[in-house]
């Protein structure tokens, strides 16, 4: 994230993330950090903040958590935040104090996942044990994280790389063609690939999760690509901070750019919302609205200066962001109409087995969105006499014949992913069948089930 000055567009090379002087000045004339509350009879656009408890710590990054809270970090204290819907904080400081977070993301392995600026990835988990995983070079500069459709992390390094880091802490690195393109936010595509902003070299960038990077050029010239996310339509959306201009690339790289009129915008965070839209924070104290046929509706923040930066889709249907200037979260009203999640389950196993012999079960679960799937409770059941010998993350339920999982949200567009590992005991065939649910209606059932059958062989 950087900051744009006042009155004008940031310059291209510009990289102090907090402008720390700048928040000082601000927040020194701020007497107190009352809530603003939106109005009883809330209306789509009216915005709630909530004030940290501390002045001075930035908040930056902002994702739904699998706990049904949204999860924070901190630019101006090395912590970890979280909040309730209604509007309860808890902060977790970092064990580093040398350090503060960039970028935060829910993980497939139910716990958030995070960046930090002395070079480290970092794993909350939801009652805040925390743990670090440091970075080959510390100078590597890690901003954006997102959970890749393999299961595993991905985040972009503002040095030129491309980073994968699994749930259990192994780390590779992919260098991006353009060596001073100065990655910044990723996203997983809908083409099941990654998808990243270059911020100074005025690209958008692909990676495969084999590691094969392509690049976009963005047609305008020095425009500061900075957020990005999956749209509703298939399509990739990104905000361009110094160019005041909302792009839109498709899976096959062809770059729309809508420019935003008006005065200086700042547009820094997007997100899909519940409602079909996009929205963005734009550092211009506006949280905008922006439709697939680019039509931009902009909603006031209560607190002038509050300068908001990044925001996401909540678990209650509303839109979520951060004031880096304000130290505030706030939320916007969202009118979706009735909340639908798009929940899938895969499941897969090997082939074959020999008697005897262990082998592992993985189910991955999606959410399609556009709402974010309350109370989600996942299932896989295996014939009767076939052993587990391990589950992770640890269950609900264990049964004779099922184990079960359950988690309080998936928000859209996270998945989550769990192994069971038995033991081959039943020839000749061992099929098993895995399920989720949740109490968010399903447009699509029929992606629900999912069964896979292994082999076991006697010899």
């Amino acid at each position: 994230m950087t900051a744009t000055a006042p009155g004008g567009h940031a310059p291209a090379r510009l990289r102090t993330r907090w402008g720390r002087a700048l928040a000082v000045l601000m927040l020194g004339s701020l007497i107190s950090l009352p809530v603003v509350a939106a109005p009883a009879h809330a209306a789509v656009g009216d915005i709630t903040e909530y004030p940290l408890p501390d002045q001075g710590n930035f908040p930056t990054p902002i994702t739904a958590g699998p706990d049904g809270n949204l999860w924070f970090g901190e630019g101006g204290a090395p912590t970890i935040g979280r909040i309730t819907t209604g509007g309860a904080i808890t902060e977790f400081p970092l064990p580093s104090r040398d350090t503060v977070v960039l970028g935060i993301t829910a993980g497939p392995d139910g716990n958030l996942w995070f960046t930090e600026s002395a070079g480290r990835i970092g794993r909350i988990t939801t009652t805040g044990t925390i743990t670090e995983f440091l970075l080959p070079e510390q100078s590597s500069q890690p901003v954006g994280i997102t959970a890749g459709p393999d299961g595993n992390l991905w985040f972009a390094e503002g040095a030129g790389r491309i980073g994968r880091i699994t749930t259990t802490g192994a780390l590779t690195e992919y260098p991006v063609p353009t060596a001073d393109g100065s990655p910044e936010n990723i996203t997983a595509g809908p083409d099941g690939n990654l998808w990243f902003t270059e911020i100074t070299s005025g690209k958008i960038g692909r990676i495969t999760p084999a590691g094969e990077v392509t690049e976009f050029p963005v047609t305008t010239a020095d425009s500061g690509p900075e957020g990005i996310t999956s749209g509703p339509d298939g399509d990739l959306w990104f905000t361009e901070l110094f160019a005041d201009r909302i792009g839109r690339i498709t899976p096959t790289g062809e770059v729309t750019e809508f420019p935003l009129a008006g005065s200086i915008h700042g547009p820094t965070g997007i997100s899909a919302g519940p409602d079909g839209n996009l929205w963005i924070a734009e550092q211009s104290d506006r949280i905008g609205r922006f439709t697939t046929a680019g039509v931009l509706t902009e909603y006031p923040v209560p607190t002038a200066g509050a300068t908001p930066v990044y925001i996401t889709a909540g678990p209650d249907g509303h839109m979520w962001f951060t004031e880096i200037f304000g130290d505030r979260i706030g939320r916007v009203e969202v009118d979706a109409g009735t909340p639908s999640a798009d929940l899938a389950v895969r499941l897969s196993a090997p082939a074959t087995a020999r008697i005897g012999s262990e082998y592992t079960y993985t189910i991955t679960v999606t959410n399609s969105g556009p709402s974010s799937a309350r109370d989600l409770v996942v299932t896989l059941d295996r014939p009767l006499g076939v052993p587990i010998s391990n589950a992770s993350p640890g269950t609900d339920r264990q049964a004779p014949t099922q184990v079960r999982w359950r988690a309080a949200a998936l928000g859209a567009g996270q998945q989550r992913v769990f192994h069971v590992t038995v033991r081959a005991t039943r020839p000749p065939t061992i099929t098993a069948t895995a399920h989720v649910a949740s109490a968010t209606p399903d447009p699509q059932p029929a992606n629900n089930t999912a069964t896979a059958s292994t082999r076991v062989n006697v010899r």
